[in-house]
């Protein structure tokens, strides 16, 4: 008689520990994928993304500004022009996301006191772009310094933009087997 208590008490503790705090439910509710995110890879550099409840729109290096409709589906995010769909992990600041095609990318929330910009913008000559665009690179920049990689001190003139020095030390950089 004395045993039931116990193992009552250990039974609640053990299903109380399988329920991780941290991890979000997702199912039809796509609102925790709302915001600025951002993320840095050795092979695909630093990137930038705003998403509402219809599109992801991101800006990096390479293809610079672009956008895809998606949809959230049980656990998963599915473009909906694109083959692309990726199982969701929501940690609250964080987003890792398993693809279709082997890759893993964690998305960072920014915080929002510093959120870098309201939205990606559109038209390349505005204002509004060339600000994104200065900030967008000292961001960059800090990412790659974060990942080991150290640029000069900008004092030589460059022939090439920033993210594409960048890019080469960070492939030069590659520890064998990485």
């Amino acid at each position: 008689m004395r045993s039931t208590p116990y193992f009552l008490t250990v039974f609640i503790l053990a299903l109380s520990a399988c329920h991780s705090p941290n991890l979000k439910t997702m199912e039809g509710n796509k609102n925790f994928l709302i915001g600025k995110w951002h993320r840095f890879s050795m092979e695909n550099g630093y990137s930038e993304f705003d998403i509402d409840s219809q599109n992801i729109v991101f800006y990096n290096q390479k293809v610079g500004r672009f956008g895809l409709p998606y949809k959230i589906e049980n656990d998963s995010l599915k473009y909906l022009t694109n083959h692309y769909a990726a199982k969701i992990t929501d940690y609250g600041d964080s987003v890792l996301l398993e693809g279709n095609d082997s890759t893993k990318a964690t998305l960072y929330r920014f915080k929002e006191s510093q959120v870098p910009f309201q939205t990606i913008p559109d038209a390349k000559d505005s204002l509004s772009f060339a600000s994104y665009i200065t900030g967008f690179e000292k961001r960059l920049i800090q990412e790659f310094e974060k990942a080991g990689i150290k640029l000069s001190d900008g004092t030589e003139k460059r022939e090439e933009p920033v993210y594409e020095e960048l890019l080469k030390r960070a492939m030069t950089n590659k520890k064998p087997g990485a």
